[in-house]
């Protein structure tokens, strides 16, 4: 049956009196905001808050950053093209890869600038927020979804808490806030949102500033779940703060088929889950013609619990510092590791364009004629998992709410007669990965499709990143 009124606003009805109903965007907002005042309220009055046993661990001995590169920087510009002839080959007579002699671009800075920055702060340890009042659930939970954050954030963490969050609360999967340390001006504050929500991971050895947030803190939240977290989880998705998920279907779709169900000995309880496949990522297949690497769209990628280990020992090895998705694939190429890619379409997982809505309404839902193969769109159909950019609060509370706990909302007709469109027509641009040069790609000893020397495609999965019916 349909709800009748937008989700998020009945999440929020209790706390209002109003007699008459008022818009989900007003409530959501509106609570989001007197939240930010509150909390800076309490940085501002309050030098420490009460010491409890807490849900981030006390840091036994915290690991720095990667060092600084040597002082013969690699060259600037972008990564040169592959020579064949400057392969080895394995014993399959598959190349052996090596990432680009090159100074990394990260966001218009070059990595041999970006860690020559001086802090602004001191990095003090950041002391234990446990929750005031946790709740006990011992349902089992294979899933960490966990969005990557600015501490200063904290409208937007609101924004998502009251959104998706609460509306897939029953969905497996424990939910968290990654963020790094903001320094001890915002103590406090952070202290009073984790003791409210319980929901936040501080990675107090790390800035928090833009190039220290892409480069490694990925990798460093790894290190954090590999040698700090109380639950090893089968599955963990890296998130950002402008990308709606849609939590049931992508577990319902994504991972329970990758999934084995443990039951209690009468079979009547599920106890736990099990991964079925190790060295999995799944995500969207990207390419970087300037760095010259395949990698998974850093907007929203899962992985096995065998790569939140790996990655964090090849980073002590290698000390990669690039831009987060680039140093990923440049560690296990590094490692020589190869994962299996499990490919999100462009139908599953996209990036909004306002410019692909239905003229004259205000709806995040595509006109007729979008084109879904696009990476780029609107809106469309039943099978979206994953929609990026949504960084204005107006489209994020559109989105929400055509989602209710089920999943997406059926996609509402088009009008008789579309009025006049004045507005910019969108482009629809092809996908990064069809730019992927022929001589990256090989094929495995397995019969597979295998990309840059580390992504393993699926059986039966092409460069058109379809699967084939089975027979052909």
């Amino acid at each position: 049956m349909a709800i009748s009124r937008a989700w998020a606003a009945e999440g929020l009805r209790s706390f209002s009196n109003r007699p008459r109903p008022v818009p989900t965007r007003f409530w959501v907002i509106s609570l989001a905001s007197i939240f930010v005042l509150a909390l800076l309220f309490v940085g501002h009055t309050s030098d420490s808050l009460p010491s409890i046993p807490g849900l981030n661990k006390e840091p036994e001995k915290a690991q720095p950053p990667p060092p600084t590169p040597e002082s013969n920087d690699p060259p600037k510009g972008p990564a040169k093209n592959y020579d064949p002839e400057e392969f080895d080959l394995d014993e399959n007579g598959l190349k052996m890869w090596e990432p680009p002699h090159m100074d990394a671009l990260v966001h218009g800075v070059h990595a041999s600038d970006g860690v020559k920055r001086k802090p602004t702060y001191p990095l003090d340890p950041f002391p234990q927020t446990p929750m005031t009042s946790p709740v006990q659930d011992n349902r089992p939970r294979p899933w960490l979804g966990a969005v990557i954050c600015s501490a200063w954030d904290i409208k937007r963490r609101m924004l998502i808490r009251y959104t998706w969050m609460k509306m897939f609360k029953d969905v497996p999967m424990d939910q968290r806030f990654v963020i790094s340390n903001p320094g001890p001006d915002w103590r406090a504050v952070i202290q009073q949102e984790n003791a409210t929500f319980g929901d936040m991971i501080v990675l107090d050895h790390l800035h928090e500033d833009d190039f220290t947030a892409n480069t490694v803190k990925t990798v460093e939240f790894y290190r954090w779940l590999s040698d700090k977290s109380p639950v090893k989880y089968e599955f963990v998705s890296k998130m950002d703060t402008d990308l709606w998920v849609n939590a049931r279907a992508y577990w319902d779709r994504q991972l329970l088929p990758r999934l084995d169900v443990v039951k209690s000995a009468d079979g009547n309880t599920v106890t736990g889950y099990k991964a079925n496949v190790n060295h999995t990522t799944i995500g969207q297949f990207y390419y970087d013609n300037y760095h010259r690497t395949a990698f998974p769209h850093g907007a929203i990628y899962t992985v096995t619990w065998d790569i939140v280990n790996l990655l964090p020992k090849l980073q002590d090895k290698h000390h990669i510092i690039a831009g987060e998705d680039v140093t990923m694939a440049w560690l296990l190429i590094k490692g020589h590791q190869k994962v299996t890619m499990a490919i999100l379409t462009q139908e599953e997982k996209f990036e909004f364009d306002h410019k692909d809505t239905r003229p004259g309404e205000r709806t995040p839902w595509a006109r007729k004629g979008t084109d879904v193969t696009s990476s780029w769109h609107a809106m469309y159909g039943s099978e979206i998992l994953a929609i990026h950019q949504l960084k204005k609060d107006d489209d994020w509370l559109m989105v929400a709410e055509c989602f209710d706990e089920r999943g997406i909302k059926e996609m509402p007709p088009y009008p008789e007669k579309e009025p006049e469109d004045k507005g910019e027509k969108p482009g629809y641009p092809r996908p990064f990965w069809t730019q992927i040069p022929n001589d990256f790609w090989e094929t495995d000893v397995d019969g597979t499709l295998l990309c840059n020397g580390i992504w393993k495609l699926e059986p039966g999965v092409g460069r058109d990143m379809k699967k084939k019916p089975e027979g052909e």
